[in-house]
């Protein structure tokens, strides 16, 4: 059984959000408000790429991490038509460049994104693109020295 106790004692770095006033009270969790995750709320994946590229653009927070929901929104008549093939098929797979594109032109820090979120992440090339993200880290740190 996996508790923050048992992470802890192995060692493991592990952050808390915790959406709830308590939160400001216990040290060791962070509180919710210090992990923005804006929403785009569309089917359009043109729009939806538009509203990741504004929300790093406008990230003015310091100190926060910052969540990028690669996600599109069904609205009701496309989870029935989606109920037959799925959303997966219906909304997903048809934003995956778009989405793709997007995520490999980023960088990741303070003034780039931080965390991404996406559904059906086993499609295309995401989960490798993400951990590539993770090497930009190194190379602007090589680049600053």
């Amino acid at each position: 059984m996996v508790t923050l106790q048992y992470l802890w004692e192995k060692e493991y770095q592990v952050l808390v959000f915790y959406h709830h006033p308590m939160a400001l009270e216990v040290p060791f969790l962070w509180p919710g408000q210090m992990m923005p995750s804006p929403w785009a709320n569309t089917t359009d994946p043109e729009k939806l790429v538009q509203f990741l590229q504004a929300s790093v653009t406008d990230r003015r927070r310091k100190g926060t991490f910052f969540v990028s929901q690669v996600v599109l929104t069904p609205k009701a008549s496309t989870v029935m038509k989606g109920v037959a093939s799925g959303l997966r098929e219906t909304i997903t797979e048809r934003a995956l460049p778009g989405m793709m594109q997007w995520i490999r032109s980023q960088r990741p820090g303070e003034s780039g994104i931080n965390i991404i979120t996406a559904d059906f992440v086993e499609l295309g090339e995401f989960i490798s693109a993400v951990i590539t993200l993770n090497y930009h880290l190194d190379e602007d740190d090589d680049d600053a020295t």
